[in-house]
Formats: C-alpha cells, sequence, structure tokens
C-alpha cells in the first residue's frame, strides 16, 4: 500500500522534494560519469522463480556486470549506499545527495535506478527481512517520463520531484512506458514492527 511520511517515523523525509532542485542540478552535472550495474537478468530470474523482487545480497550487488557507455539494459542500478557504506565511485560525485541520505539517516540501501523505455518489472514483492522488520521502499522520480506504479490495487503516475512511499512486500509492479529512461532515486526503509500494515 501506499504510505504518507506520518507513517513512516521519518518527519525529515519532507524536506526531501524541497531540496530535490539542488539534488537534481548535481545529477545532471555528472550523470553521464556515474557507474551503473545491470541487474536486468538477476530481477528477471528471481521474479520468474518467486515473484520475489530484488534482494540483493553482497555478492550479486558486486558482481553485477557494469553497464558500459551507451549499452541498453532493462534495469540498472547506480549504487550510493549498501548496508550503509556509501558506494565512492558514485557518492564522490554527488556529494550533495550523498550528504541528503546522510541527514536523512536512511543509508541502508540507496541508488539511482534506471528503468528503459517500454520495460516492466512485472508484480513481485520484495521480502521484509524477518518478521519483526518492515521494508518500506522510498521513490523520488528525476526526469519526467511516462511511468507508473501500481501497488495492489492502487495505481499511481511517476510525477519528477515527488516522493512515493509504499510496502514493498506488498505485490507491486512498475512500468515505463515513455520514450525515454525512467530515473528515480530509490531508498529503503527499515522498521521495527508491523504496525503499519
Amino acid at each position: 500500500m501506499f504510505l504518507n511520511v506520518d507513517q513512516v517515523n521519518n518527519n525529515k523525509l519532507i524536506g526531501l522534494e524541497k531540496v530535490y532542485p539542488v539534488l537534481k542540478e548535481e545529477w545532471d552535472a555528472h550523470s553521464n560519469e556515474i557507474e551503473w550495474r545491470d541487474f536486468t537478468d538477476y530481477q528477471q530470474r528471481t521474479i520468474a522463480h518467486s515473484h520475489q523482487g530484488h534482494e540483493i545480497d553482497a555478492n550479486e550487488f558486486n558482481s553485477a556486470p557494469i553497464v558500459q557507455p551507451n549499452q541498453k539494459c532493462k534495469w540498472s542500478i547506480a549504487p550510493l549506499f549498501y548496508n550503509n557504506i556509501p558506494y565512492t565511485r558514485n557518492t564522490t560525485l554527488l556529494p550533495k545527495i550523498r550528504k541528503t541520505m546522510l541527514w536523512l539517516g536512511e543509508t541502508m540501501y540507496v541508488g539511482m535506478v534506471k528503468l528503459a523505455p517500454d520495460a516492466r518489472l512485472g508484480w513481485h514483492y520484495d521480502p521484509d527481512p524477518n518478521p519483526n522488520t518492515q521494508r518500506i521502499r522510498c521513490q523520488l522520480p528525476f526526469n519526467e517520463t511516462i511511468s507508473t506504479l501500481s501497488v495492489r490495487s492502487e495505481f499511481r503516475p511517476y510525477a519528477e520531484g515527488k516522493l512515493m512511499i509504499f510496502t514493498s512486500s506488498a505485490h507491486h509492479c512498475v512500468q515505463n512506458m515513455g520514450s525515454n529512461d525512467r530515473i528515480s532515486l530509490i531508498f529503503d526503509l527499515f522498521r521495527k514492527g508491523r504496525g503499519i500494515l
């Protein structure tokens, strides 16, 4: 289900949309220098096998192919933080985004995610790490594109600079119907207890 900031116990998230123009300016200046990793095959395998989305472990994360310039792939990630550790290859280029995530205190998993034109990630879910901890996904679109996010029976279009929050353990799917890549800052929150569902 979709959530609002009041439901996730981090009021700093309200400020994310306010600083978006500064983050976007930094992104536009350095996006051509960022290292992307291709997770298309990994995501297709996990969704096809169990309808489960990316529970990317450290080995998969480090061994995912690096996307070469002008290489096309369906779904790729430019890692920024993994297990609270900055991916310095990218965060050095994006110090304002790095500082913003540190200020938010949400650095377990952070990345820029690219979905190619006419690409779709079918219905899937991302499991919670354990019965007492809930995963909450935040997405901040960084460009204009015709894309949608569906969570259970709710359907929403992406809007540049507008934060979307949802419980990723709920079945969801994303689709890019536009002619350009959909690029979003995506990060996960982890909350103790099961009171949000």
